[in-house]
């Protein structure tokens, strides 16, 4: 497999940062919810988020920088409707929208409530819901699920009910 992508396949580093990036945004999506569920448990949880939310940022940011200097993305799936290119590429850029909001908005609560320390030191947590980039944090987790979702489900689709094999473009299969 190349290191770039060609007309047809993503390369070696698009995958690999794409899979990576949906590892940890699957298990930044849970470890959100079990914090809102079990706010006891969030002294344990948070560390954790917090890092894991540092490495999606960079890896977007590098992924986005990855593609406008050095690669270039596939060429759409042949034989799609246009509507369903113009969705694909819709919730892919909301994908990345949504990552980049929650890594700011998770950057400024940290910033705003001096919140580093007590995070990695075991103190007392500062009141995270009353900050404005809380809100922003919240709504874009909840959109991003719902994104995230239309794109496993397209991806799926494509795979067991098209049967085009677009998987393969992302590394999975031939």
């Amino acid at each position: 497999m190349s290191i770039k992508s060609s007309t047809d396949r993503y390369g070696a580093v698009a995958i690999t940062i794409h899979w990576v990036t949906a590892l940890a945004v699957l298990l930044m999506l849970a470890s959100g919810q079990l914090m809102d569920w079990n706010p006891a448990a969030t002294g344990a949880i948070l560390p954790y988020h917090v890092v894991t939310g540092m490495l999606i940022g960079v890896l977007t940011l590098l992924r986005i920088l990855w593609w406008l200097a050095f690669d270039r993305q596939p060429a759409p799936q042949a034989g799609l409707p246009v509507w369903q290119e113009r969705l694909a590429r819709f919730v892919h850029w909301g994908l990345y929208v949504c990552i980049l909001v929650l890594f700011g908005s998770g950057i400024a609560m940290m910033v705003l409530l001096d919140a580093l320390g007590p995070i990695f030191s075991g103190g007392e947590l500062p009141e995270f819901s009353q900050t404005p980039p809380r809100l922003a944090h919240g709504l874009a987790g909840r959109v991003i699920l719902l994104l995230a979702g239309l794109h496993i489900a397209a991806a799926l689709w494509h795979q067991f009910v098209r049967r085009d094999r677009l998987l393969a473009r992302m590394g999975l299969g031939r």
